[in-house]
Parts: C-alpha cells; structure tokens; sequence
C-alpha cells in the first residue's frame, strides 16, 4: 500500500490538544451534584404533580421525617423527667430550625419511647439542606442516655442519594480495573489495551462533563451511564483492535495497518453507532425526565465514543502499538484458526438442534412475561443491615409506619361535608397498607379538607393500588375529584410508570434497530437475522426475573435498553463479515468458518471482559448495583450465545441473498 500514515509528532500534538478539554470536562463532572431530592425521577405534569402542587398552595408542603427517641437499654429503659424536659427543649430548638414547617408529639402509648413528626417547609422543594440541618439539631440536642432513630421519606431520599455517589466511586473503578487486568491478560500489551479503552474513556469524561454544564444531577438513573458507555466503547474497540492485528499479519507495517483497520471497518461500526443512537434516542418519549436525560445523553455519549474512535484508535495505534512482538501477532492468530473450522464444523451437524432450542426458550420465556410484576421500594435499594432501615424498623415497631399520604377533597365536593369526610377517612383507615391516621384533618381558608394518614412499609405496587382505591373510592361516593397526593404518592406513581415506560422503551428501540438494519443492510432478511440476537436476550433476562419472582425496578427494567449497544455492535460486525465473504464466493459453512476466525474473536474477548468485568459488580451494597450487573452479566452470556452459536446456525442453512433488497 502506498498509503502513508500521519507522522507520529502530528499524532502526538493530536492527542495532546483533545486531553485539554478532556481534562476540563472530566472536572466539570466530578463536581456534579446529587439530586437528592430525586426530582428528576418525578413526571411534571402528571396527575399527581398537579394534585400535589394544590396540596402545597393550600396546605403547603408535605414532607415530613420521623424521630423516635428510645431509653437505653431498649426494651427495659425508661423515658426519665430529665430525659423528658430535655426533649421538650429539643421539640422548641427544631421549631426554630431554618425550613421547619411544624414540630409534633405523636400520639404514643409508651413507657420508654418518644416520636416526634417533624414537617419541613423546604422552598423550591430542596430539602435536603433542611433534612441536614434537623439531623445536626436532633444530634446535639436529644438526650444523651436515648437512641434516636431518623426515618421518612425525605431522609430516606438524602440517605439513598449518598450512597449512590459513595457506590459509583467504588464500583465503578472496580470494574475499570476488572477490563484492564483481563484485557491485558488477553493483550499482553498495554498499548493495545489503551487505544481498547481511551475513546471511551473521554466519551465518558465528555458526556459527563457537558451534562454537568448543562445543570443535569446525579440521580439513580444517570448513574448507569458511565458503565453502560464503557461497555459500548469497549465492544466497539475491540473489534478496531482485532483488525488491526489482522493487518499486522498480513504484513502491513504498523502505520499503515492502523489506518487501514479503522477503514475497513468503518461501515460496520457507523451503522452499530447509528442503531445504538437512535435506539437510546427512542428513550427520549418516556415521560420521566431522568430517562429522557438518560436517552439523550447515551446516544449523544455513543456518538462521541465513534467520532473519537475514528481518529483516536489509530493515532494511539501509531504512537503506543506500533512494536506489539512478532510471535504474539502470530499465536493471536492461530490460537481461533483451528476453533473457527471446529466451530463450524459442529454447528453444521447440530444447527436444526440449536434453532430449536432457541425457539423453545423464546415461547417459555414469552410465556413467564405476565408474571412480571413492578415494584420499587426505594429502601430496598438499601443493604438489609444498614443503619436507616434499622432504624426504620423500630419507628415501625412504635407506630406502625413510617411515610405519609394525604388525601385532598376539593371544596364543594360531596365528601367536604365533615360527616361524610369521617366516614370516608374510616373507611380509608380499613385499607392496606394504611397503618393510622397522621393527624387531625386540615381545611384550607378555600374550602379544601386534606386528610392525612401513616403508610406501612410497603412497595411502590401496593401503594398504588391503595392510592387507586381511595379514588376509585370517591368516584363511587360521587366525588371524583378527590385525590391521593403527597411525595409518597407521587413517587409510588412515577416509580411505577418509570418502570413500565422503560419496558415499552425497551420495546420500541427493538423495533427503530429493525429498520435501521433494514436500511444498513438493505435486506430485509438481513435484518430479520440482526433482530434475533438483540431480541432473545430481552426475552431472557424478563423472563428471568419472573421465574424468580424478582419484582421489576428502576435498575432492572432499563437492563435491555442500556445493554443493546454491546448486542447490536457484536451482531452487525458479524453479520457484516459473513455478507462480504458470501459475495466473495464462499458457501454458507466455509463463511461461517472465516467469521469465527475473525469476528468470532472479538465476541468472545468482548463476552469475556464485559461479563467477568460486570460480575465484580456484585460485591456492591446497593440493590441497583448488584441488579443492574447482575443482569448485565446475564445479558452479556444470553448475547454472546445467541451470536455465536444461534445466529451461525441460522445462517449455515439459510439462503440469504447476497446481491439485492432482500
């Protein structure tokens, strides 16, 4: 070739100039604060938003935390006069609290327990300035010889919010290392491992970065944006990595060999770029800000990693890969040369088999989905030890409860009379998981009535049926404008149509990849061949968590979504190979072959590294995280399955033409 490469001193100042605003970018997002308060994971302009923003004109806000005091030891200790005078002066210094709205005794029955409501009236609905605040007051205030105990939503929210960022600073950089031990493991050089892993790198840094400029927080969804961006780039820079040491044995001198890898592959790679775009695009119609962040900022994080890649992978190439040894460009080579005739050779003999076992799991799986069920407790997150549901259990134990709901009945409805409102709280004091009224009922100087009363502990599903019940309630009383409101409600609601949304999400990119394979390929077998690998693991992984009996979450009901980029990057580059040696004249079985020594490669090190990368996932403490790579572990092997065994059985006996539209 008589191609000549960039000089190495261009390369270099490259390099150089793209690390400046990576940098910067990279320390815009370590600033980024936390949405405690979760406000992105509410929907604006929903029924509840609407319900709730009445509630606070005439009532103001509802967020209210709970204190329980207990004598020490517990069980035996008793509330003293001493300890008694002491709370009371703790009850006066809360009051004066900057956002404290209203302190309160709850009613208690109790020898050596005492529990006070305390509601924050936080501005712009901040309160986790608040939420610190009373902690430090409760903290010097309470009498020393008591164990406090601090629940409700709102500290929940602020708790759950710090162990978020504690998680993603020690997870994340676990399973960093995990890709770099096994891919230098695999590699033996560090050259080629960081031209694997710098696109992505900076795609993080400036997603990340431009996201934090632009105002966005951390919240539990934008959270999976880094590892899901890092599986993407790693997947696609393996496969730059694999052409490139297909180069050097060809006998291409390095320069050259960066390039012409990039090249050759360059089709391959924007169409897998474009599916995944637009696939993560396809989020931006949910109705729950955190995804639609999400989706945006995926696809915008995908389209970063390709534009960077391009020039990038080979610049690094040239400047740190250009003397990878002799002897271990030749043993990369042969080590898939004799699998990939094997491979083939078994799948030839077993193809009706595999087509049929896949078939079989398909309907099994279809057949689990409706038993699927949304629930989304946001203390389940928590590690079943940790201190705040310690010390949500023993408010429980005092009172029964720990969140609160209201119920707002508007003036003039039939229920506003005070008889007709009495009977009404009786009989929503009857239903689970109600465990007690939350007080004497309120009335507004407009002639609204609010109702207010404690929730057991419970999940997201179970409290939107109760808050359905309670309307459905009124509407049969003949007032159908009341309305369940509160945070309680609005985030039972949201987290329930977060979770589904994310389903139709799922639903919904698999279909814009079939046309966009439809198009890449120009095939429309083709591209009824590219869907099965993407849409099998779907099926698998749901049907997984109903077998189970595992509950859909934030974390886990997004798992299809985030993870189709790897699918669809590993599906197009083989798909793509086996076309090319189709028109250059080889039958489907000695194609096949070809492809497991080539493409076959860059799967199985992309299944490997991502699957063992993600399991070290599993040692963290937050539910999300343990699910979230739990289940992308799982994807990864139904993905990696599907594309080297399911998809190459279809093929050795599948006429596809090579030449038209398919």
């Amino acid at each position: 070739m008589s191609l000549q490469p960039p000089s190495r001193l261009r390369d270099l100042v490259g390099v150089l100039l793209l690390l400046v605003p990576t940098v910067g970018l990279l320390w815009a997002q370590l600033q980024v604060p936390i949405d405690v308060e979760n406000k992105a994971l509410k929907s604006p302009g929903s029924p509840e938003a609407l319900a709730l923003e009445r509630r606070i004109e005439h009532f103001g806000r509802d967020i209210t935390l709970l204190a329980a005091f207990h004598a020490v030891p517990e069980g035996s200790g008793v509330i003293t006069e001493v300890e008694e005078r002491t709370l009371s002066s703790l009850e006066s210094r809360l009051q004066a609290v900057e956002g404290v709205g209203a302190v309160r005794r709850w009613p208690l029955e109790s020898h050596d327990c005492r529990v006070m409501a305390v509601a924050l009236d936080a501005p712009g609905g901040d309160f986790a300035p608040v939420v610190e605040r009373v902690e430090r007051a409760i903290a010097e205030g309470a009498p020393a010889s008591t164990r406090i105990s601090l629940t409700g939503l709102p500290v929940g929210e602020v708790v759950i919010a710090r162990e978020v960022r504690e998680e993603q600073g020690r997870i994340l950089p676990l399973v960093v290392g995990a890709f770099v031990l096994l891919l230098l493991f695999y590699y033996r050089h560090p050259g080629l491992v960081l031209a694997i892993l710098a696109p992505a790198g900076v795609s993080i840094a400036w997603t990340g970065g431009l996201a934090a400029l632009l105002g966005r927080e951390l919240d539990p969804v934008s959270v999976m944006l880094q590892p899901v961006l890092l599986t993407v780039g790693v997947a696609a820079g393996v496969h730059w990595i694999e052409a490139y040491l297909d180069e050097l044995r060809r006998g291409t001198p390095p320069g050259n060999a960066a390039g012409l890898a990039v090249a050759g592959l360059r089709k391959p790679a924007l169409l897998a770029a474009l599916t995944t775009v637009v696939g993560f695009l396809s989020l931006s119609f949910n109705s729950i800000p955190a995804v639609i962040d999400f989706g945006i900022f995926a696809a915008l994080g995908v389209a970063l990693a390709y534009a960077i890649a391009a020039w990038l992978t080979p610049a690094l190439l040239r400047l740190v890969a250009r003397n990878v040894p002799g002897e271990l460009v030749r043993r990369h080579g042969e080590r898939f040369g004799e699998l990939g005739y094997r491979a083939a050779e078994w799948l030839g003999r077993r193809a009706l088999a595999i087509r049929a076992c896949a078939v079989l799991i398909a309907v099994a799986g279809l057949a689990l989905w409706p038993r699927i069920e949304v629930d989304n407790d946001p203390q389940s997150l928590l590690p079943q030890s940790h201190p705040f549901r310690r010390a949500t259990e023993r408010v429980v134990r005092e009172i029964g409860g720990s969140d609160v709901f209201d119920v707002l009945v508007p003036a003039g409805s039939t229920l506003a009379e005070p008889a007709a409102l009495g009977l009404f709280a009786a009989h929503v004091l009857e239903l689970p998981p109600v465990a007690a009224g939350a007080g004497p009922a309120q009335r507004s100087e407009s002639g609204d009535w609010l109702l207010r009363f404690l929730l057991e502990p419970s999940g997201s599903t179970e409290r939107a049926r109760l808050f359905d019940e309670v309307e459905a309630q009124a509407a049969a009383l003949g007032s159908p404008d009341v309305r369940a409101t509160g945070t309680s409600v609005q985030v039972a609601r949201d987290s329930d149509r977060l979770v589904r949304s994310a389903i139709v999400g799922t639903l919904a990119s698999l279909l814009v990849l079939f046309v966009l394979f439809w198009a890449g390929f120009r095939s429309l077998r083709y591209a009824w061949l590219a869907m099965i690998p993407n849409a099998l693991p779907c099926i698998v992984v749901y049907a997984v968590l109903a077998a189970l009996g595992r509950p859909l979450t934030v974390a886990t009901a997004m798992i299809s979504s985030v993870l189709l980029g790897l699918i669809v990057d590993d599906t197009i580059h083989l798909l793509h190979r086996y076309r090319e040696l189709r028109r250059a004249g080889l039958d489907g079985l000695a194609a096949i072959e070809r492809v497991f020594q080539h493409s076959g490669r860059a799967i199985v090190i992309t299944s490997v590294v991502l699957g063992l990368g993600f399991s070290v996932g599993l040692a963290g403490e937050l539910a999300t995280t343990v699910e979230f790579c739990g289940l992308a572990t799982v994807t990864i092997l139904v993905a990696f399955l599907c594309d080297l065994l399911l998809l190459p059985a279809i093929l050795v006996d599948t006429a596809v033409p090579e030449g038209g539209h398919g």
